[in-house]
């Protein structure tokens, strides 16, 4: 099995409306303008792909299909500092749902490649001035949005850029 190393993709969960507005907007005020042109989301899988894309895109059909909608809560602002300069918000419901999905990502032709243990949760700031870092913290102390997961996204970057190439449901 060879690795295409230089072809990696994304496979996500998006933030469906209104609460993609309402979080593209913290982004943005926090995470400044790099975080724009990617929409907030939960990471399952960022990586590369054994063998194929088609490959590598059929098994994240199958997981698609195979999967179940559910809910996902999310909660206070936290970081990961001093490990990484990131802001986030944790999942209080559908971390384990999340693993699963990620699990089963994971079980043929995709690799994650992370130079952390995967946990999910959605980025709001990162690789900004630690101010900027500490007022996404203390401003987003009380987050509680709650929203239905019902598909997933695969993209690539062949391009170089990140690219969608599919939303898939779940369980259809």
């Amino acid at each position: 099995m060879s690795v295409e190393s230089r072809f990696t993709l994304g496979v996500v969960i998006p933030v469906p409306q209104p609460h993609r507005d309402t979080l593209r907007a913290w982004r943005r005020e926090f995470g400044g303008e790099a975080t724009e042109p990617i929409a907030p989301h939960i990471t399952l899988v960022s990586g590369s792909y054994l063998n194929t894309w088609e490959r590598a895109a059929a098994q994240v059909r199958r997981v698609a299909q195979q999967g179940s909608q559910f809910s996902v809560r999310l909660g206070a602002a936290l970081t990961f500092r001093p490990a990484s300069e990131v802001v986030y918000l944790p999942l209080e419901s559908g971390t384990e749902e999340c693993w699963a999905l990620h699990r089963a990502l994971l079980g043929d032709a995709l690799r994650h490649e992370s130079g952390f243990a995967y946990h999910p949760h959605l980025t709001i700031a990162q690789n900004v001035p630690a101010d900027r870092l500490d007022a996404a913290q203390a401003a987003l102390h009380e987050v509680d949005l709650e929203f239905t997961v019902e598909s997933i996204q695969l993209f690539d970057t062949a391009s170089g850029q990140w690219n969608l190439s599919e939303e898939l449901p779940l369980g259809k």
